[in-house]
């Protein structure tokens, strides 16, 4: 095997490009996986934007791929597996700390340091942190797992139990993935907000009864129209950014005493008016990733979703570039006139 692989690194100016970089740090512990296909998220677009440094390891979150080496001793994964990987919490985990004991693997205290990220040839992650997929689930789909298990973990975390209302606001990927998980656990209705045509036909497709537009005092009024006055049990908000407006839509979407689960990553210091959530008594639950949630891990619950093949989540790939080419996928994942809801990248 040679010592350099190729890899897609920002050049700190939003450009992605190839590069031969050496392969992958084995860091104690870990295995050595070839990417077959992976996703570009929301995230990876706001830190190319933020980025002034060029890259000089990769970034990429979404990945699955084949299993090539193993460290020796290690019988939970083998050689030709195919997996989808953990990249941010149990794949860099110790295994011995407080939180992964507890299955919370993404506040590891003693996480290996960073061997790369997914637009490459090539990753390592320790074995505990790849998902096996099941034998009828394609590349694509197992690229889905990542965005689907955060919002698998959204829903099972901030505590959506059966027969509730929920609200969705924004649907893009982790919004769409929300809409899936939420209705796959026993949500009675669910409704959503989306701001393109393509989001709000694929809202549709993953299970919303009722699909919206997203300007104000639109969701809103739909969460109100399908609870018979009350507002939403559960609102989700996926969207986030420079502005809590979504925030106050998804405060709005929501009944007195009900529950409001933050996935969208605000940036920055944004002022918030915290008296009318506090006057209707809201609960507010921060979730951010993934872990194990009673005794299942937030993957396997996603693994189990997309190898039903009854979730629309698994369609919402609406463009795929080679890693040659990921500076056209990134493109279409900038570009929603493009009809973009999901950018896979395939090595």
């Amino acid at each position: 095997m040679s010592d350099t692989m190729r890899a897609a690194l920002d050049d700190g100016n939003g450009i992605v490009s190839i590069h031969q970089i050496p392969m992958p740090e084995r860091f104690p512990g870990s295995a050595l996986i070839a990417m077959k296909q992976m996703g570009i998220c929301g995230g990876d677009l706001h830190m190319n934007n933020e980025r002034t440094d060029p890259q000089t390891l990769p970034s990429g979150h979404e990945p699955a791929g084949e299993v090539i080496e193993v460290p020796p001793g290690e019988v939970r994964i083998h050689p030709g597996d195919r997996v989808a990987i953990e990249t941010i919490g149990s794949g860099k985990a110790c295994e011995a700390c407080y939180f992964c004991r507890i299955g919370q693997y993404r506040h590891c205290t003693d996480k290996a340091e960073e061997s790369g990220g997914a637009f490459a040839e090539y990753m390592t992650r320790t074995p505990l942190g790849l998902h096996k997929l099941s034998d009828n689930m394609s590349w694509e789909e197992g690229a889905l797992v990542e965005p689907l298990a955060v919002s698998v973990h959204a829903v099972r975390w901030g505590g959506m139990q059966g027969g509730d209302t929920v609200a969705v606001v924004g649907s893009a990927t982790i919004g769409l993935a929300a809409i899936a998980a939420a209705r796959a656990l026993g949500a009675r209705k669910v409704v959503a907000s989306a701001r393109y045509p393509q989001q709000k036909a694929m809202a549709e497709a993953c299970g919303a009864d009722l699909v919206v537009g997203s300007e104000p005092g639109e969701l809103e009024d739909a969460a109100q129209s399908i609870s018979g006055g009350l507002g939403a049990d559960v609102t989700i908000e996926t969207v986030g950014g420079n502005s809590m407006a979504p925030l106050e839509t998804a405060c709005a979407a929501t009944r007195s005493q009900g529950t409001v689960i933050v996935v969208g990553g605000f940036r920055g210091v944004l002022p918030y008016a915290f008296l009318p959530p506090l006057m209707s008594e809201l609960t507010f639950k921060l979730s951010f990733g993934y872990g194990t949630v009673r005794g299942k891990h937030d993957y396997d619950v996603a693994i189990d979703m997309l190898s039903n093949k009854d979730t629309g989540f698994n369609g919402i790939v609406t463009h795929t570039a080679s890693l040659d080419e990921i500076q056209k996928g990134f493109d279409h994942a900038y570009d929603k006139t493009s009809g973009s809801v999901k950018v896979h990248v395939t090595v």
